[in-house]
């Protein structure tokens, strides 16, 4: 039955909702005639002069019918926000490391980007280059702050299709020697059941082994997961937003490192 509901949740996903403007007309043009034309030759009569065997069928088919399509439908219309502090680290690195799969922006956009992913950030946070930089001192490297904190890698979400869409930053940050989360920043999801965050070495998204971060925290916002400590963390290409449930992707972020 799942793989049932996954089959439909991806046809409705490639092919109606990008076609949903002129299937639309279509359906609700095709409800009106087949209930006009029921009305014109009483096709309801039967219900009327069966009333009981009518309510026998039919109330027990709404009870089903109606919680069912609410755990489908109503996550499509729910949103949820989280807003978890962020460990220190510099960001500057981020720029470079941008995905080859997403297009430069111009660079006035660029620095929108940018501004937008340090609004949360001291505006006493070190720059770019510093003097040690300068000198040449290896504990200046790429990603790393005054906290101990590195930023290793960074992505871009992007959704599966039109209608699963996905949005943000996806940061890996060494908090401590050997210690890494997962942080995700100026975030949107579509929603949908059972939605889980995973890291996965398929650079495109999904994969069966994947790890499994934890449940969606919510559909918007910034927020962390912890890494297991026991995976190699250079194995891993993305992170993922799964649908477990019903098999089907929402989106992913393919990770680039920043640091070595």
């Amino acid at each position: 039955m799942e793989e049932i509901f996954g089959e439909l949740e991806r046809f409705g996903s490639e092919f109606i909702y990008p076609n949903r403007w002129i299937i639309l007309p279509i359906v609700v043009v095709l409800i009106v005639g087949a209930i006009a034309a029921a009305w014109r030759m009483r096709l309801y009569q039967p219900l009327l002069d069966h009333k009981y065997i009518t309510a026998g069928v039919g109330i027990p088919l709404l009870a089903i019918a109606i919680p069912v399509g609410w755990y489908l439908l109503s996550p499509l219309w729910e949103r949820s926000f989280l807003e978890e502090a962020a460990p220190e680290f510099d960001r500057s690195a981020v720029a470079t490391a941008a995905p080859e799969a997403t297009s430069t922006p111009p660079p006035a956009t660029a620095a929108r980007a940018t501004t937008a992913s340090d609004a949360g950030a001291s505006a006493t946070e070190a720059p770019a280059t510093t003097a040690a930089d300068a000198a040449g001192d290896p504990a200046a490297g790429a990603g790393e702050s005054d906290g101990g904190a590195t930023l290793y890698a960074h992505g871009q979400w992007q959704g599966s299709d039109d209608f699963h869409f996905a949005r943000g930053d996806a940061f890996i940050v060494e908090t401590e020697p050997g210690v890494y989360i997962l942080r995700v920043e100026n975030f949107s999801v579509r929603n949908g059941p059972d939605l889980f965050v995973y890291l996965s070495r398929n650079p495109d998204g999904w994969e069966e082994d994947a790890i499994n971060l934890g449940d969606l925290k919510a559909t918007d916002g910034a927020f962390n997961y912890e890494i297991p400590s026991d995976i190699d963390i250079e194995e891993f290409k993305s992170a993922v937003v799964w649908c477990r449930r019903f098999a089907v992707l929402f989106g992913h972020a393919t990770l680039e490192i920043v640091t070595e």
